[in-house]
Formats: structure tokens, sequence, C-alpha cells
């Protein structure tokens, strides 16, 4: 389990890279297999991506997703990459997740919280800003 694609040693170095911030790592993995990009630790706990959002890696979260990180995948818990940007106040992470069209609507398995609710519990006005606005369509200016 943890990966199909046969790399568990390069997909726990782009894990580490991703958690730690090392870009010039995750690139150079990443040049070497793009599949990586969807690699998840054993049993699904948490993918490059979620370490990434977690730490407030915004270039290595680009990075992912631009290789094929899937924008929505949930981690052991069911929550997704924007619920931990959220979660910790990463706003330029939710900003750039939000422009890959994640989805907002997205519950948490535990506690059926959403990345607006990790947001408000820890008083990240701008993470609460980015995912509102995403989730209201603006309306159409009038004169």
């Amino acid at each position: 389990m943890g990966n199909s694609f046969g790399c568990s040693a390069s997909g726990e170095r782009l894990v580490s890279a991703a958690r730690d911030g090392d870009l010039v790592e995750a690139k150079m993995l990443l040049n070497c297999n793009p599949c990586l990009a969807k690699y998840s630790t054993f049993g699904g706990l948490n993918s490059p991506l979620h370490f990434a959002s977690a730490k407030g890696h915004n270039e290595i979260v680009a990075l992912l997703l631009e290789n094929g990180a899937d924008v929505n995948s949930r981690n052991y818990s069911g929550q997704t990459a924007l619920m931990q940007a959220c979660r910790y106040g990463h706003w330029e992470v939710a900003q750039t997740l939000l422009l890959f069209r994640c989805n907002v609507m997205r519950a948490d398995y535990l506690s059926g919280r959403t990345a607006l609710h990790f947001a408000a519990m820890n008083g990240h006005v701008r993470c609460i800003r980015l995912v509102v606005a995403d989730f209201v369509p603006s309306a159409p200016y009038e004169a």
C-alpha cells in the first residue's frame, strides 16, 4: 500500500522534501518521476501535498499540483490539503489550492468540519475570506 508506482523510497524522500520545504529536492524528484506527486505515505496517512500545505510551503504545493497531485485528495482522517492550510493559517497555500479548483465543501471524516470550520476555529481571517469568496459567487457589478 502507500504507493502504487513501486518507488516508495523516492516517495518518502518527496514527503520529507514537502514537509521540510526543500524545493530543490522536490523538483529533482518530480523531474525524475512526475508520478510521485500522487504518492501517499503507507496506509494513506498523508501525501506530500498535505504535508506541504500544513507547513505553508506554497512553492512546493504549486509544484505538486502542476505535476498532477490530486487537489482534493484526503488523508487518513478525510482532510484535504485546503483543510490543512486553513487549519494552520497558510492563506497563500489556500489561495493556490483554490486556483487549482479544490472543493471547499468537503468535510473530514472525524468531525464533519470543512476548511471554513478549521479557519474559523483558529481565527485565520485571511483563510476565511478566501474560502467564503470562493464559495459565494460574485454578483455582477451594477452601476
